[in-house]
């Protein structure tokens, strides 16, 4: 597997030589208002660094919620209406409303290029605000090879992570971290979280993003690198490619 991190949770995923871009937002920094509660500071707090090229080089496009920090309506002026997005179906009319025409929908799980790529679902957070929130999806994705990857998307450690890693058995995890606070209550991997994942995949590569590029993702890789020593946990800047 090859990744490469974007921003925030924008990162390229290349299993059997196809390239998988997750929840681009192409936004300049500090064109967005911030999110009340964080640092008083306009988002995205920095700019891609990828080169334009690279960035444009993909397969498909995959979705795990519609968020403003996950997903970017001005995508279909980079990419184009023909570029083909992997998403849950409950997105599909908003997608079409704003121009999308080829829309792969994940009702359980769906097999594209000899890759098995299965929904799972993640709690964006706890009480009114986990409802606010609203759904937060995952993938797992299964090559012939046998390699098993692992996106949370959005969430905090419940008892549905430990399914399923418990039923896939990643080799690698991209854990959406950063732990974003809305109103007092975290809403992505915090740093017990992550602990959790590491204690519960022993065996697997976690690879961290959804950080130090929203205002109010208080959990830096900085703060991460002090505090958890793991050689499983890799913590790659933007712009930088990870081969595993």
């Amino acid at each position: 597997m090859k990744f490469t991190q974007v921003r925030h949770a924008s990162c390229i995923i290349e299993l059997n030589d196809i390239r998988f871009l997750v929840d681009p937002i192409l936004y300049k920094k500090n064109t967005l208002s911030p999110v009340e509660g964080g640092i008083d500071q306009k988002n995205p707090l920095v700019d891609i660094t990828l080169n334009e090229n690279i960035l444009k080089d993909i397969n498909y496009i995959i979705l795990t919620h519609l968020h403003r920090d996950h997903f970017d309506p001005n995508i279909l002026e980079f990419y184009g209406n023909n570029i083909s997005i992997i998403c849950s179906e409950e997105y599909k009319e908003k997608l079409l409303q704003l121009g999308f025409n080829n829309i792969i929908l994940v009702k359980e799980n769906i097999e594209i290029n000899k890759i098995k790529i299965i929904k799972t679902e993640g709690k964006h957070g706890t009480g009114t605000v986990g409802e606010e929130m609203g759904k937060s999806y995952g993938f797992v994705m299964n090559t012939i090879n046998n390699d098993c990857l692992y996106i949370t998307g959005d969430t905090i450690w419940y008892k549905n992570i430990k399914n399923i890693i418990e039923k896939y058995k990643p080799n690698y995890i991209i854990g959406f971290a950063g732990s974003a606070i809305i109103k007092n209550t975290h809403i992505t991997l915090n740093e017990n979280d992550i602990k959790k994942i590491l204690e519960n995949a022993p065996e697997a590569k976690l690879i961290l993003n959804h950080m130090d590029a929203w205002n109010h993702c208080f959990l830096t890789k900085e703060k991460l690198k002090n505090r958890i020593i793991n050689a499983n946990l890799l913590l790659p800047n933007d712009g930088e490619t990870i081969n595993i």
